[in-house]
């Protein structure tokens, strides 16, 4: 995986960190990133080592699940406490995210 194409990756979330905490914004620096990312891959031609790059980092993906998985233990009587919460949330946020997502899809289909 070319070392330029991972330090592509990193410099659109640490730019989207940096406009974030300029700007004071409420949404998470990582998001603002993957948006400059998108807006780079739209106004530039397909780059096959940057997919590469990406398919390998997807390729390790559930290694970024053991942080969660290790902070789940680590609060475990929190989780009990609250663990019907937590649940009800979860499901409600997916719910609501999914009904946004039709939403937007529909309107984005009947405008084209």
């Amino acid at each position: 995986m070319p070392l330029l194409y991972l330090f592509l990756l990193f410099f659109f979330q640490l730019s989207g960190e940096v406009v974030k905490t300029y700007l004071n914004l409420p949404v998470p620096g990582a998001i603002i990133g993957m948006l400059m990312l998108l807006t780079y891959l739209a106004l530039t031609p397909a780059n096959e080592n940057l997919k590469t790059t990406c398919q390998t980092l997807i390729s390790h993906l559930p290694l970024f699940f053991i942080p969660a998985g290790v902070g789940i233990l680590a609060y475990l009587a929190e989780v009990k406490a609250y663990g019907l919460s937590i649940g009800v949330a979860l499901i409600a946020g997916t719910f609501i995210g999914f009904v946004f997502s039709l939403l937007v899809l529909k309107k984005v289909l009947r405008s084209s």
